[in-house]
């Protein structure tokens, strides 16, 4: 468990440093991630890419630019004496004709009172930020929905641009803000609304505004279960079966329940699923009226294309109502405000303008922005030292240096130079340094807790069992022309030292054989044949602390060059231990298969 939260946090923590780095400090971005960047031609003032490309002058735009710009230095002074409008008939009326962009976010502020909620938690934004980075469980996630995000929209088409950074903070805090929503999808495209117009602190206190409020109570759409969304869905069906009721029926003949096309009309304002323009000017209404807007928005969409609708099959009411609707309307956005603002009022004459109340489960039932203490650091292992072997290719191998290379001098007697003598003459012939391991999968090996002796001369590993104290038998050896003459084997009357700590068994009786060489025995003459007893592998390299048997010695007729891969033409007399399978004879005791 321990593991998974470690690497969890290594995933949020690199996530985290891409947006915080951004696009210009050299972010990788993976393939396709950066979308084709054709601003010139499909741009338009709003900042909105579309598929098809628009024309750089027309009389409609020029008149429509002319009328913005009025409207703007109306709002201007509108804006100057705010507390005189604020909440009057003809800050609503101009409302409902659509913002200006110039004054857009300034009029969102005011509307949704930011400053004072800023004021209220002065510096909480930036801890709900280190907060995500310590304990968001919806970093990945999130990740992912920034860069499916508005890419049809100048602000967020770089990856890791300041746009996409900005909403990665804002939706990360929120979610360790609100730990009952968390995270949910349709929040990324909300967040991206209010960013094209407010800074990045002031986008996030509007989605809490719009989030907790009583006017909006976004909360209720996006907890577990959605229960605001299944009842506005159904207030949706009781509407249309009132007031459009041919349309109702049509709807129910082809199974187009308002399930299939009615949540991102009220998760998210009909984002997506009006034209852009008309979408912000839906978004001006919403943030003053509140979650009325929806109900009547969606029955005013219903309303106006109520005859197409009827002609139209199910797959055609499906791709309608969730693909044609957001593309341009034959109708101009003013005359579908107008609608809005009259469908508005008929329902609330009917009062219908607001569904049943809402169950208190809705509203946020735990305390927000809630600050947990950072947790406790966790001490990662640390990796092994590496310790270079000697070799032809270097390879180093992790683990501890082998205690035995450099052993510690201990209190017993010195080492008798006849021996010290001998161990460096057969260093200097192998070309490495005195006590150096050759085989690497031997270096790591614990030192050997032998005698006093023992623990002060270095271990020379080679391709030969560890023979303790060097006593063993070299009678046991098969003996050859190019053998090295401490392999020499000795008068078979002069017995070695026996080892004080493993008594040697008794040599085994047995009849003396000669060993045939169709056996399948190789009979190399520098092949020392008792190491295939000892446990070695196949490449000579043996365990250590190995012991070899002693069995009784035999002579061998001249062995079969053609049997030896390493043989030359020559034919020897060499000596094999009695009783070694394979050779007809039953294996001698204590040998192995």
């Amino acid at each position: 468990m321990e593991k998974l939260e470690t690497l969890l946090a290594l995933e949020r923590e690199e996530i985290i440093s891409k947006y915080e780095q951004g696009r210009q400090a050299g972010s990788p971005v993976e393939p396709g991630e950066d979308a084709d960047l054709s601003l010139y031609r499909v741009a338009d003032r709003l900042g909105d890419l579309g598929s098809e490309a628009r024309p750089g002058h027309s009389a409609g735009r020029e008149k429509e630019k002319a009328q913005e710009i009025r409207r703007a230095d109306k709002w201007v002074k509108m804006l100057r004496e705010w507390r005189k409008y604020r909440g009057s008939e003809k800050m609503r009326r101009r409302v409902f004709k659509g913002v200006p962009p110039q004054v857009r976010g300034q009029v969102w502020s005011l509307l949704l009172d930011l400053e004072k909620l800023k004021a209220e938690n002065k510096g909480k934004y930036q801890r709900m930020k280190e907060q995500a980075r310590l304990h968001s469980q919806d970093i990945k996630q999130i990740d992912l929905d920034v860069n499916r995000t508005f890419r049809n929209h100048i602000m967020f088409r770089e990856r890791y641009g300041i746009k996409q950074q900005a909403l990665f903070h804002v939706l990360a805090a929120y979610s360790v803000y609100d730990t009952e929503v968390g995270y949910c999808q349709g929040m990324n495209q909300i967040v991206g609304i209010l960013l094209m117009f407010l800074g990045e602190e002031d986008a996030f206190w509007a989605l809490v505004r719009l989030m907790t409020d009583k006017e909006h109570a976004m909360h209720g759409f996006f907890i577990p279960g959605f229960p605001k969304l299944l009842r506005f869905q159904a207030h949706h069906e009781r509407i249309l079966d009132r007031m459009l009721p041919k349309l109702k029926r049509h709807l129910d003949e082809e199974l187009m329940s308002p399930g299939i096309y009615t949540p991102k009309w009220f998760l998210q304002c009909f984002i997506d699923r009006t034209p852009f323009a008309l979408t912000l000017k839906l978004w001006d209404a919403y943030i003053m009226e509140g979650e009325r807007v929806l109900t009547a928005m969606a029955y005013t969409v219903l309303k106006l294309h109520k005859k197409r609708l009827l002609q139209l099959p199910l797959e055609g009411l499906q791709e309608f109502l969730q693909d044609t609707l957001s593309r341009a309307w034959d109708l101009e956005d003013q005359k579908v405000l107008r609608e809005l603002q009259a469908s508005m009022a008929e329902l609330r004459r009917r009062k219908w303008d607001l569904p049943p109340p809402a169950k208190p489960g809705e509203s946020p039932t735990k305390p927000l922005g809630l600050e947990r203490p950072a947790p406790a650091p966790r001490s990662l292992p640390t990796p092994p030292s590496m310790e270079t072997l000697p070799g032809e290719d270097g390879l180093a191998l992790p683990g501890p240096p082998a205690q035995h290379e450099q052993p510690s001098p201990s209190p017993s007697p010195a080492t008798p130079k006849a021996e010290e003598q001998q161990q460096e003459e057969g260093a200097a012939a192998t070309g490495l340094p005195l006590g150096a391991p050759e085989a690497p999968h031997l270096a790591l090996l614990p030192p050997a807790q032998d005698s006093p002796q023992d623990q002060l001369r270095p271990r020379r590993w080679r391709s030969l069992p560890d023979m303790r104290e060097n006593n063993f038998k070299e009678d046991c050896w098969v003996p050859s022309p190019s053998a090295p003459a401490w392999a020499s084997p000795r008068p078979h009357d002069r017995p070695g030292p026996a080892s004080p700590r493993r008594p040697q068994p008794p040599a085994l009786p047995g009849p003396q054989k000669m060993v045939s060489p169709g056996s399948g025995r190789p009979t190399c003459p520098w092949h020392l044949q008792p190491a295939a007893l000892l446990g070695s592998d196949r490449h000579g390299h043996d365990g250590a602390g190995a012991v070899p048997q002693e069995l009784p010695l035999v002579p061998t007729r001249p062995h079969d060059p053609d049997l030896c891969s390493h043989g030359d033409a020559e034919h020897h007399d060499v000596l094999l231990p009695a009783g070694l399978p394979g050779d007809g004879a039953p294996p001698a005791h204590g040998t192995r298969p």
